[in-house]
């Protein structure tokens, strides 16, 4: 195998990295669906590594919540569940509008450029409707990418890295449950905007209640794909 053969730690730790890469847009792309038993003897043969290896990433992949480990059965992709995605939102709507208005109160102009700059990229990437699509792919990098960079002005690393972490998490929702941004009643280019305008505008208090809502609002669509999508989504294999 590739990381058996490659000889010192640092390589070891380069084939881990690579591989953790792989397995995580795996998840994210739903090619290792949620539900689906992570077997050794598999990951091993798809991904030519050692146990050891998959062993190390399976660990990672779970300390981010993308994986859990059960008893009996070993490591599984984690499953789609309205309960686990409303907890989700309630972490969310406090810790992730918290970042975004000491973002707002504490961040520099290079800040400011970088909200700037994601947006524009966001408002110039056009949102498909197929889930499984590159042009969706591309979508949801540009998406994430704004809304990092209105959590980059926090001058707290603990915060921001929690605050991630759970955007990482709903990204999985976001990725298996549906498109978003279809629905008749909703603009979400012009939230995406007002976001931004809050943001340079050092509003903190309308910036925090704007993430709220948009918060609250695609966990609703979401919750409905969830229910449409969970029933036999896992292949337990």
């Amino acid at each position: 195998m590739a990381d058996r053969a490659s000889g010192g730690g640092g390589s070891k730790q380069r084939r881990a990295e690579e591989v953790y890469q792989r397995l995580r847009a795996d998840i994210f792309n739903a090619t290792l669906a949620p539900g689906r038993r992570l077997k050794f003897p598999d990951l091993c043969a798809t991904y030519d590594i050692s146990v050891g290896v998959a062993r190390e990433v399976l660990t990672r992949l779970a300390a981010e919540r993308l994986v859990v480990s059960k008893a009996h059965q070993g490591y599984t992709v984690v499953e789609l569940s309205g309960d686990e995605l409303a907890d989700l939102t309630t972490a969310r709507v406090h810790i992730e509008s918290l970042v975004f208005r000491e973002s707002v109160l504490h961040g520099d102009a290079s800040w400011e450029a970088q909200v700037l700059a994601a947006h524009h990229l966001l408002s110039r990437t056009p949102l498909p409707t197929d889930v499984g699509s590159d042009a969706m792919q591309e979508w949801s990098r540009a998406h994430e990418a704004f809304h990092q960079s209105l959590l980059g002005g926090c001058p707290s690393r603990r915060l921001r890295e929690t605050a991630q972490t759970l955007r990482d998490e709903a990204e999985l929702y976001r990725r298996w449950a549906g498109p978003l941004g279809t629905e008749p009643d909703r603009d979400l280019a012009g939230e995406h905007k007002a976001l931004a305008d809050a943001a340079l505008a050092r509003d903190a208090d309308r910036a925090a209640t704007l993430l709220r809502d948009h918060i609250a609002h695609t966990t609703e669509i979401l919750i409905s794909g969830v229910t449409a999508a969970s029933p036999g989504s896992g292949d337990g294999q």
